[in-house]
């Protein structure tokens, strides 16, 4: 009589505590996706209009130099 009584207890509480864990389980993956879809939805994007310098151009054409005309030196 107290055998039996004994293993359904112990079936009960493991049958408990896997539950538990399951519930915990999922509440931590749940929180978890929330944040990485928050990271992802706020994460900046790069401007589209970036401005591409064509590969034959001279870096340095962009370069702003001196008159000399109008310099006093």
């Amino acid at each position: 009589m107290y055998g039996k009584t004994i293993i359904l207890t112990v079936l009960l509480l493991s049958e408990i505590t896997g539950i538990v864990y399951a519930v915990m389980a999922g509440i931590i993956g749940t929180i978890l996706s929330i944040a990485f879809c928050i990271k992802r939805l706020t994460k900046k994007t790069p401007s589209p209009l970036q401005t591409a310098q064509p590969e034959d151009a001279d870096p340095e054409s962009s370069v702003e130099t001196r008159n000399p005309e109008n310099s006093n030196s």
